[in-house]
């Protein structure tokens, strides 16, 4: 076996036959190559040159001097393997010290735990030779974390498995809640659209009121506009809008409907006073008829204070030939009554699906499921689709420089 540099075009052909994130995409390394010079594509090959293993590492400044390394959710590598797990860190190690790194930092993206929606454990994938085998190679497991984190991966994902499923199947088993909000965003005209970059501004504005909703700060607009660039191909920002124009037009319809079904009504009523089922039938449609007035009201009375067209919720996916993955998003909790997020979660479903794409990967939860759980809402939101839980096994940091790591670690303490 040869442990090497890889050429961008046998990189991207293994890394797409192989079960892979998609920060381990040829795009990643393609755009910072380009921009920032700070990315390398390493993998080990056989006597052939059949590539068994790769890895894309970035690289970025550390005291100064030296360099720290990540290997975003990789290598990509059969991690039962551990003669070629042994061969690739070891030879990383010889690359490294090449590259002034003081220390790597490498998390698998390799599965510990499959729960459901609660946090049982319905299957567990026993790792202890790998971390074994990391442990002798000088790789320090940095534990089971649970919650977030502004350092690394989160290691909880929330994930539906679609494969061999059909779109009815899907829908038959999500919550009955779930179902039923699907069901009504279609009947209110809740419509999903694709921004370019230059709307961006549209999806951060809603971003940014999750942001205050949770209390916290993650990225500005230029990391969502960089993110668009790197992944071109396979990123999109997509909106869930209501236009009340439409939506009032759709209304004043069903009013005329009705208006016309209660008058017949009406008519029968008299024809058959005593008539149970006509009386019932009656009551039921003038109900009806009130409940679709009060409702024309409030989307006139909308369209004078907000406007006519409403955003509602926006999200960033990134999707590869493995997974859709549901990354960062926002919602007006003024409009949640339109429910926008879930017509943008079945619309991309959908999109998935019409792409083979077997996994949809909700992404980040906390780990935590008790009831006082800081992400409990967004964890019953993603439960409704029917995801399960995937627990991964974490980070491993290697000082490639041991001395001067312990320095660093005074450092930033």
């Amino acid at each position: 076996m040869e442990f090497s540099c890889l050429k961008p075009q046998e990189y991207q052909a293994f890394v797409k036959a192989h079960f892979s994130h998609y920060t381990q995409s040829v795009d990643h390394f393609l755009y910072r190559d380009a921009n920032q010079k700070d990315v390398h594509l390493v993998g080990v090959k056989d006597e052939d040159g059949t590539v068994l293993a790769a890895c894309l590492l970035t690289e970025a400044r550390s005291l100064k001097f030296f360099k720290y390394f990540y290997t975003h959710r990789g290598p990509v590598i059969d991690y039962t393997d551990l003669y070629l797990v042994k061969f690739f860190y070891d030879n990383l190690t010889e690359y490294l010290k090449k590259n002034r790194c003081l220390f790597l930092l490498t998390d698998p993206y390799l599965l510990e735990n499959l729960r459901d929606a609660k946090g049982n454990i319905l299957e567990h994938h026993d790792n202890d030779l790998f971390i074994k085998q990391m442990a002798q190679l000088g790789y320090q497991h940095q534990g089971y974390s649970v919650g977030y984190s502004q350092t690394s991966q989160i290691r909880w994902l929330s994930v539906l498995d679609m494969a061999e499923k059909s779109e009815d199947q899907l829908l038959k088993e999500m919550d009955y809640q779930t179902r039923r909000n699907i069901k009504k965003t279609y009947e209110m005209d809740v419509q999903v659209c694709t921004l370019s970059i230059d709307e961006t501004g549209r999806f951060f504005k809603l971003f940014r009121m999750a942001e205050e909703k949770h209390g916290f700060k993650f990225r500005d607009q230029d990391y969502f506009e960089q993110m668009q660039r790197i992944y071109s191909g396979n990123s999109m920002l997509k909106l869930a809008y209501i236009d009340l124009n439409h939506l009032l037009k759709k209304q004043k319809v069903n009013i005329a409907s009705l208006q016309q079904a209660l008058k017949e009504a009406e008519q029968k009523l008299q024809e058959n006073p005593n008539s149970k089922k006509s009386k019932t039938k009656h009551q039921q449609l003038k109900q009806q008829l009130e409940k679709q007035e009060k409702k024309r009201i409030e989307t006139e009375q909308l369209i004078e204070t907000d406007g006519p067209v409403l955003d509602l919720a926006a999200a960033l996916y990134i999707y590869n030939e493995h997974e859709m993955y549901y990354l960062s998003s926002g919602s007006n909790p003024k409009y949640n009554a339109y429910m926008g997020a879930y017509r943008l979660q079945w619309e991309m479903i959908k999109f998935a699906k019409a792409h083979n794409i077997d996994r949809y990967n909700f992404y980040g939860i906390t780990g935590d499921f008790s009831d006082t759980a800081e992400d409990v809402g967004v964890q019953r939101f993603k439960e409704g689709f029917n995801a399960h839980v995937e627990e991964y096994i974490g980070d491993f940091i290697k000082p490639i420089k041991p001395f001067i790591y312990k320095l660093y670690q005074r450092i930033h303490r």
